[in-house]
């Protein structure tokens, strides 16, 4: 793409009409003799042009050079240098606004050289500075779009430091090719409105608007094996604020960036007092979407309580009851325990000790012993993924058995389907 093309609209009406005149123009460009094959164009200043816009002036001055000489015999060139050089010196005065074309030397040749020797209109841009509108987003999403963007401001600096401020106008179109290209690369998941205020000390506004999906809404599961949801409730108004600064953003910033979002939710929740009472492990999971998913477990190594609630439905007997669950680790898999249990129906109570053991991650199991009826237990406890678990137990004193499979609705209810030799029921569990 030439700079001219950029720059003023009107050069190929420019073009077009030296282009009639050259047609016309009496020479020997029909006469035996080498021709002109390439141009090679040298731009000079006091105060150079940068580099990009230097490279674009190039490119432009080259292509009207091919369409002066390209195919003329030397001997043509020669003949009429002075009346092509004055050619090139009008053309880029009317077009390079900010420059003067103190020169242009033409050198024919097979190769025929173009000098051509700017002089600058007054001032000159001697800074840039670059300014984010930042709307809606929150600082810490300013924050990581700075450091995504950071060589931006360098970048612009280098299109346009140097120039006179009277050309700022029409290399603007170049600092946005600039600064798209770049946000492409860097910043793919926006697109941007740019306002350039020329000056020694060139200002620009930067308008970012969103491209693609984004964020709609964001929904935040707390959870635990370990630890009561109502403990994890005092977070949660915490931690969902901090979630919330996803919203509004492209689905695929997000994603490309879930790291740092789940490490925004982390120190959210690090903060609460319960963290560092109870020794809590945090692991934070963003599932990004127009409904992005965070779920954040919460685990920890020093004890374990539970608390829950049971309505059975389809069961004869025993349909409503609570287990409250106090352990106490004694080393990284090995947890002693006590079980309280009461029945609605009928108000009995049960107080189970008991010893567990981590096999694996995911697989739990042990024994425990109820005081009251001087029966044994064995149970395992194995989940399977995030949201299921498949519970056993043995009584082998009551030749009772029970298997469950249970999934987890949300962080408050679970729903559990429990078979034994006898009778099948559903269980809904209320996790407190």
């Amino acid at each position: 793409m030439c700079i001219i093309s950029i720059m003023h609209p009107r050069l190929m009406i420019v073009l077009s009409m030296f282009g009639l005149l050259l047609a016309l123009w009496p020479g020997t460009g029909s006469a035996a003799g080498p021709t002109v094959d390439t141009i090679a164009v040298t731009i000079t200043a006091a105060e150079p042009p940068p580099d990009k816009v230097a490279k674009r002036m190039t490119a432009s001055i080259t292509a009207v050079g091919e369409e002066m000489l390209a195919g003329r015999t030397v001997a043509d060139v020669e003949i009429n240098q002075a009346n092509y050089e004055k050619l090139v010196r009008e053309i880029f005065n009317r077009v390079l606004v900010g420059y003067s074309v103190d020169q242009a030397v033409i050198t024919p040749g097979t190769t025929t050289r173009i000098v051509v020797v700017l002089e600058p209109w007054g001032e000159v841009v001697r800074s840039v500075s670059l300014e984010l509108d930042s709307g809606s987003l929150s600082p810490e999403v300013m924050n990581l779009i700075n450091r995504d963007i950071e060589q931006l401001e360098e970048q612009v600096g280098d299109v346009l430091i140097g120039l006179p401020v009277d050309s700022v106008a029409w290399a603007g179109g170049v600092s946005k090719v600039v600064i798209r290209e770049l946000l492409a690369n860097q910043l793919p998941e926006f697109r941007s409105n740019l306002e350039i205020t020329a000056g020694q000390e060139t200002h620009i506004k930067l308008s970012l608007i969103p491209s693609g999906p984004v964020v709609d809404t964001v929904q935040l599961s707390l959870r635990s094996r370990t630890i009561p949801n109502l403990l994890l409730a005092e977070a949660g108004t915490a931690v969902r604020e901090a979630a919330g600064i996803m919203r509004g953003l492209p689905v695929a910033f997000v994603e490309r960036h879930q790291k740092y979002f789940a490490g925004v939710v982390q120190s959210a929740a690090a903060k609460q007092s319960l963290v560092s009472r109870y020794g809590i492990t945090l692991t934070p999971v963003v599932e990004p979407g127009v409904v992005t998913e965070v779920t954040l477990n919460a685990e920890t190594d020093k004890y374990r309580l539970t608390l829950e609630g049971n309505l059975d439905v389809g069961r004869e007997d025993d349909t409503t009851s609570a287990k409250l669950h106090f352990g106490k680790y004694t080393g990284s898999r090995d947890e002693v325990f006590l079980e309280i249990k009461v029945i609605a129906d009928n108000l009995e109570w049960d107080f189970e000790p008991g010893w567990g053991h981590k096999f694996t991650e995911t697989t739990f199991a042990g024994l425990k012993y109820n005081v009251s009826d001087h029966h044994s237990t064995l149970w395992l406890n194995h989940y399977i993924g995030s949201d299921w678990m498949l519970r056993l137990e043995d009584t082998p004193k009551l030749d009772y058995y029970e298997v469950g499979v249970r999934y987890k609705l949300h962080e408050f209810l679970s729903a559990e389907y429990v078979f034994t030799e006898k009778e099948n029921w559903l269980r809904l569990t209320a996790n407190l």
